[in-house]
């Protein structure tokens, strides 16, 4: 074909043997071709020689068949190669990624080579088409129009001079109104206008520029000119919508400068708006054969996708569950914060003051039995000792309810930052604290605690994570058992392990105790949702959860968590 005697095309596949065919193929009708191997090679390629198609495999080394379309359509000097993307992979999934990916066409390597050469003529006759609007956009890299707008002669050819052999194409007018007109006749980048001008001076012209500007365009650069660079002048000028003020007395070299800074800034709107257009029309072009490729494999495409949906749909409400699960957590601990507050301010101002008349009581009743010395009778003094004994009692009793109120504080650390740095061994006393109702005298708690015990953690988090292993280690024992709680630091992890001895887990139902809402507790007793928290809690501190257990002998539950750990 006509086409063929001058088209260049390169092939991007990492298979020799498949390159080679596709090259004897390609030759023998006529074309050129070049290989490259890699999609860092195509790459290479493309700036040594821009071919007049691409054809690439979806599969590549290093730089993926559809990142490389990307790339090629992303950079405006080879956006206009037409692609056809070429796969062993010949599911609907990886063809519409393809196309998506900027590819005009696609061709699976089992179609039959006279389908093939037939794509690739109708790509390349598509491409001539095409030419008149690669013609119309290489005629956009033009020189910039400048009008210089001033009544001083000397001046305005001085500066025309200069502007000329940087490259612009230059226009003089000597008044304010004749380069309006100038304006209206035709189009313009730049208007140097000088600020102090009879009849129409140049923040009047400037005024009226500011007017006319339309918002879908790049705008016309303004620069205002004058012999009086002072602040009041600036901001006149600036206030005026000039895009900078320059002094006369300024150096032609500094003032090339400037302009050229902002005839960049112009010329860089203007190509952007044309790549917002291409990229419109492509997405466009993409879109229509997208339609009239679903609607000639409407029944397939209707079966994949119902198979994806289901698949979509399951995914769904598998993190519905897990959000359900984290709002549960959320609300148990706002509850929590709520209760540890409300004891803070019914408890603790109470206390203090119980507790200090107290102390005032008992140093009083210290003094009376002193200062009284022989003159109480045996029975009063007898009475103010064992009075003094209980006020000693009631002491005790309320320093234990301040612990109680400091311990529930460390639990819920609701005085502390979220992310911090926590005594491990101190968070398992307070859940054990917690826990000795439960356990009172039939189980035995033994601590294992080893040197260390600092870890930077969510200290709520982790105290949520102490209370439903070890709660759920007192619910597995029935009447009497050990409870062994130990730390230590393993390859790095902190370890925290509970080992009961209570029934145990059977084998079928371990690998479903982190799922939401499974437990193997009565009906009542149980949500399902301490150890599917658990596993969150510690997967988001990035580290992980073991369970070894043995129907009737206990369960050991070990938590490890990396050390330096940084929110």
């Amino acid at each position: 074909m006509a086409e063929a005697s001058d088209s260049l095309i390169l092939i991007v596949e990492d298979s020799a043997t498949q390159a080679l065919k596709l090259q004897h193929v390609l030759e023998s009708e006529g074309f050129r071709t070049v290989c490259a191997y890699s999609g860092e090679e195509a790459l290479e390629q493309l700036n040594r020689m821009l071919p007049n198609l691409m054809i690439i495999d979806y599969h590549l080394p290093g730089i993926q068949g559809d990142e490389l379309c990307r790339q090629v359509h992303m950079d405006l000097t080879t956006r206009s190669i037409p692609i056809l993307m070429l796969t062993a992979d010949e599911t609907q999934a990886t063809e519409l990624h393809g196309l998506e990916s900027g590819a005009d066409d696609f061709v699976a390597k089992s179609e039959d080579v006279g389908i093939l050469l037939l794509r690739v003529h109708n790509l390349l006759r598509k491409s001539r088409q095409d030419s008149a609007v690669l013609d119309v956009a290489r005629s956009l890299f033009r020189r910039a129009r400048v009008l210089i707008i001033d009544d001083s002669h000397t001046y305005r050819e001085t500066l025309a001079q200069e502007l000329r052999e940087d490259g612009c194409e230059v226009v003089q007018v000597t008044s304010g109104p004749e380069g309006l007109a100038q304006l209206r006749e035709r189009d313009y980048d730049c208007v140097m206008v000088d600020m102090v001008m009879p009849d129409m001076d140049g923040i009047a012209v400037c005024q009226e520029l500011s007017a006319r500007r339309n918002d879908s365009e790049a705008p016309l650069v303004v620069l205002m000119l004058s012999a009086y660079e002072n602040k009041e002048n600036v901001t006149r000028a600036l206030e005026a919508g000039a895009d900078d003020f320059i002094g006369k007395s300024t150096e032609m070299s500094v003032l090339r400068a400037r302009l050229r800074a902002l005839l960049r800034r112009k010329f860089l709107l203007e190509q952007n708006q044309r790549i917002i257009e291409e990229f419109r029309l492509r997405e466009m072009e993409t879109l229509r054969a997208k339609a009239e490729k679903e609607a000639a494999e409407a029944r397939a495409a209707l079966a994949e996708g119902l198979a994806r949906a289901n698949a979509e749909l399951e995914e769904a409400n598998a993190k519905l569950r897990e959000t359900q699960v984290h709002l549960i957590q959320s609300e148990k601990m706002a509850s929590l914060g709520q209760l540890v507050a409300g004891i803070a301010h019914e408890i603790n101002n109470p206390l203090s003051f119980a507790l200090s008349n107290v102390f005032s009581i008992q140093s009083w009743l210290g003094d009376v039995l002193l200062e009284a010395g022989d003159s109480l009778t045996p029975e009063a003094r007898a009475r103010l000792e064992k009075a003094n004994a209980r006020i000693v009692d009631t002491g005790q009793g309320l320093e234990r309810v301040r612990e109680l109120v400091v311990k529930l504080r460390t639990f819920s650390r609701l005085d502390e930052g979220e992310f911090k740095t926590i005594d491990v061994r101190e968070a398992i006393e307070s859940v054990l604290l917690f826990l000795r109702h439960k356990t009172s005298d039939r189980i035995e708690v033994v601590r294992d605690y080893g040197p260390t015990g600092e870890l930077a953690c969510f200290a709520g988090q982790l105290n949520q994570v102490l209370m439903n292993i070890v709660a759920n280690a007192v619910d597995a024992i029935a009447d009497d058992g050990t409870i062994i709680v130990r730390t230590a630091i393993e390859d790095g992890d902190f370890l925290i392990a509970v080992k009961d001895s209570g029934c145990g887990i059977a084998r079928e139902h371990v690998e479903h105790i982190f799922d939401p809402f499974f437990t193997t507790k009565p009906v009542g007793q149980g949500t399902g949702l301490g150890l599917a928290i658990t596993y969150k809690i510690v997967q988001a501190h990035k580290g992980r959860v073991q369970v070894d257990s043995e129907p009737g002998k206990g369960t050991e539950i070990r938590v490890l968590i990396p050390t330096g750990l940084v929110p």
